[in-house]
């Protein structure tokens, strides 16, 4: 038992004979409840509120709890903040824990009913051996869990919330294994119990928080460890089932709001977004998460938004309609969608807010509303035309943002027509439900800009609706530098962001970007086009993705991916003279199964992007190469390589043979002679 541990009922002895010595203070809120274990209430319990997390492990909370009025009741002062809440006692000489699963908890004001379930204290115990650095089972009620998603933390984090640092899914036999690196971590397992993602946990789901947190993982060894669980807001589930119903838990005071009731603003002191979402034909869509991502002015929307539990967060009701609690005033990225804690999924309806093109609404009133959501479903619903915009064929038309800071973004929500010459400083988003159409002979420039210099421009063409760009090959669109003297990295992308029908990308020129193009969560046809002068030409994550017969030469990276997800085809194209040809590189991203995806030898991944008749030759460094953590088998059959000689083809590509950790290419069989159909057709 750790130290703390040992010593609650210690400082709940001391507590007890300060609060009869001292004068009555005054305090904002009042915290009552009661403390439960399966066979009943608990007798002499303790509640202690931390202000940090790892003054739990110190065992130096900042308030404990005094007695009730009744076995296994409390009653806990706290002036506002936020704190940690654990919950201790004894059940037949055996320790009992529990760490409340909102930690931390904000406290405002008024008087609170929270009850705890506490459960077995359990220790982090040697096991596991080097394969599986951190194993253990997942109980309830002594039984083993299925299907429970077991995540890990750091300490530090603010909250223990989405999917941490790695996520696995545990066995029939209710055990999970996972290699953390070396390191101290906050280990959580909950199991929802109707539902196989991540989403926020409801009444009956389970919540299972170890007494031994948190774990230390060490260089050598394994560790395993025990991880009981209670449910959420079911007491008939918890208890046993002689003493429910005769355990009937009512509060000590009317006064008080139940917890699971409470919303902040009853008291006092909240700042409130509130709007309604939506899908394409202006339908109102319920029961969908609405999350607020609190974020820095003049920051732009990040995409690691997606994949992260927020802080503040709200729920649409059968009209469509969300409050979300903010605590302080500033900006926030608005996000609506059905999942919560991963990446995108196919089909899931998602929408982002589109009244500027970083999804931002700034908190500078106690509240703002009227912020409305269009949702569909990703990768799997055509758009809504709402109209189309024309302009004479013999005038230009310049969409040209003046002063990045104070008008940084320009949201397109009508279907659009470009022709001419378009200038882009900043970003230019295309809304849910619109279509951008390109003609052939466009030119579209970005201009450089560095806000937060590192060194890659940020003007970028962000697609949310379609985009279809179709040029000729004798008139083919154009994306590029507005610099006098271009170079790579001096705009950002065409980025494929989250859209439902599929985007055409074709006869067209990108040069001088971070990326040419990026698809994410999207689907796109990129055919008949040339990417020279970029960092990366084409980068794709989840996709449905069509690369054919393409020139991709003279950039950092030809093709870089990041997920064994598809469908994706890559044909007839040439790469050449690049640094690299292909990349494949594991996303930096937490996915459930982590391990169990990367780390697997000697198989292949079902969804591995079909790679065939391209020639794929005399490229610098690599012409295919795989990135660290990657263990699957990749087949790459019917390419050129620049050779025919296996020696000379195995020399430039990174796989097993150079990185015993990595999966092996196998490029057999493959053509002795260049695919003469490859490249872009009926044009250079």
């Amino acid at each position: 038992m750790n130290c703390c541990l040992r010593n609650r009922s210690v400082l709940l002895s001391i507590a007890v004979l300060i609060a009869l010595l001292l004068p009555a203070c005054s305090f904002s809120a009042v915290i009552e409840g009661i403390v439960l274990s399966s066979s009943g209430p608990v007798e002499g319990p303790g509640i202690y509120a931390y202000k940090e997390y790892h003054d739990i492990k110190n065992g130096s909370p900042s308030h404990i709890s005094m007695p009730g009025d009744k076995k296994g009741f409390y009653r806990l002062e706290l002036p506002p903040g936020n704190y940690y809440l654990t919950a201790a006692g004894k059940v037949d000489g055996k320790d009992y824990f529990s760490f409340h699963g909102a930690n931390p908890i904000q406290i405002a004001g008024g008087k609170l009913w929270i009850p705890f379930m506490v459960l077995p204290e359990t220790t982090a115990t040697a096991g596991g051996g080097p394969s599986a650095k951190l194993s253990g089972i997942v109980t309830f009620r002594g039984k083993p869990v299925t299907g429970a998603h077991v995540s890990i933390y750091s300490p530090s984090a603010p909250a223990f919330r989405g999917m941490g640092f790695l996520t696995n899914t545990t066995d029939e036999s209710g055990l999970f294994r996972m290699k953390p690196e070396p390191g101290t971590y906050v280990v959580i397992a909950r199991k929802r119990m109707d539902f196989g993602g991540i989403r926020p946990l409801k009444s009956g789901d389970l919540f299972c928080y170890p007494s031994a947190n948190p774990v230390m993982i060490r260089q050598s060894g394994g560790t395993f460890i025990e991880i009981p669980c209670y449910p959420k807001n079911d007491l008939k589930a918890f208890l046993d089932e002689e003493i429910y119903p005769a355990v009937l838990v009512k509060k000590s005071g009317e006064d008080s709001i139940r917890f699971r009731e409470n919303r902040i603003e009853k008291t006092g002191g909240t700042l409130l977004i509130k709007g309604r979402v939506t899908d394409l034909h202006g339908n109102p869509m319920k029961n969908l998460y609405v999350k607020a991502y609190k974020g820095k002015p003049s920051k732009m929307f990040k995409m690691l938004y997606l994949r992260t539990m927020p802080e503040f967060m709200g729920v649409s009701d059968e009209d469509g309609r969300f409050m979300i609690d903010a605590v302080e005033k500033g900006t926030y990225y608005i996000v609506a969608r059905e999942l919560m804690g991963e990446a995108p999924a196919k089909g899931e309806y998602y929408g982002l807010y589109e009244e500027n093109a970083d999804h931002a609404v700034v908190m500078d009133t106690d509240s703002v509303d009227g912020i409305n959501i269009v949702v569909s479903r990703v990768m799997g619903e055509a758009q809504s035309a709402k109209g189309i915009w024309h302009r004479e064929k013999d005038k230009k038309w310049t969409m040209h943002i003046k002063d990045f800071k104070n008008a940084r973004d320009t949201v397109i929500k009508t279907d659009t027509l470009w022709s001419g010459e378009i200038f882009i400083k900043g970003t230019v988003h295309v809304a849910r439900g619109a279509t951008l159409t390109i003609k052939p002979g466009t030119v579209i420039r970005f201009k450089k800009v560095d806000e937060n210099r590192d060194g890659v421009g940020d003007s970028r063409l962000k697609v949310s609706g379609r985009l279809v760009a179709e040029g000729t090959p004798d008139n083919m669109i154009r994306f590029t530098s507005a610099e006098k003297k271009p170079d790579k990295m001096d705009w950002s992308y065409l980025l494929f962001f989250v859209s439902g029908d599929e985007n055409i990308v074709k006869y067209c020129n990108f040069e001088y970007a971070f990326t040419g193009i990026q698809v994410h969560f999207s689907k796109a046809s990129v055919t008949d086009s040339v990417f020279t002068k970029n960092h990366e030409a084409i980068r794709f994550g989840r996709t449905e993705l069509r690369i054919e017969h393409n020139e991709i030469f003279n950039n950092t990276y030809g093709i870089r991916f990041t997920r064994l997800e598809g469908p994706v085809e890559i044909k007839y194209n040439n790469i050449r003279n690049n640094d690299v040809g292909i990349f494949h590189v594991p996303s930096n991203q937490n996915i459930v199964d982590f391990s169990a995806t990367f780390s697997k030898k000697g198989i292949y991944h079902r969804w591995q992007p079909v790679v065939r008749y391209n020639n794929i030759s005399y490229n610098d460094e690599y012409n295919y190469r795989l990135g660290e953590r990657q263990g699957y088998n990749i087949l790459l059959k019917d390419n050129w390589w620049g050779s025919s000689e296996i020696e000379k083809i195995t020399e430039l590509i990174y796989d097993e043979k150079k990185d015993s950790t990595m999966g092996r290419v196998v490029f057999k069989p493959f053509f002795s002679a260049p695919v003469e159909s490859a490249g872009v057709r009926g044009g250079g």
